[in-house]
């Protein structure tokens, strides 16, 4: 489930670069969860960083159609094609 919610912040981030802006937070709520974070563009990176609701911390890194990162102490790791084939990608 978790894979699902970060693709979402992920590709939108991915698909569309110039919302990258640094320090500029951003939420979104998914089955009751509220998802705050902030993305800043390092290079080629894009880097989102950010907590849910329940306290759950996380960083992703996405770059070159990759998503590497971690979500509560946990690694991830998908790319952003995996995240259009769950229709993540409008």
């Amino acid at each position: 489930m978790f894979k699902t919610i970060l693709a979402t912040a992920a590709v939108t981030f991915a698909v569309v670069p110039a919302l990258a802006q640094a320090d500029e937070a951003r939420q979104f709520s998914h089955e009751g969860t509220t998802y705050a974070y902030s993305a800043e563009q390092k290079g080629k990176t894009t880097v989102i960083s950010g907590n849910s609701s329940q306290g759950a911390p996380f960083r992703l890194y996405v770059t070159d159609g990759q998503v590497r990162g971690t979500y509560n102490g946990q690694r991830v790791s998908f790319t952003t094609a995996e995240a259009a084939k769950l229709n993540l990608i409008k």
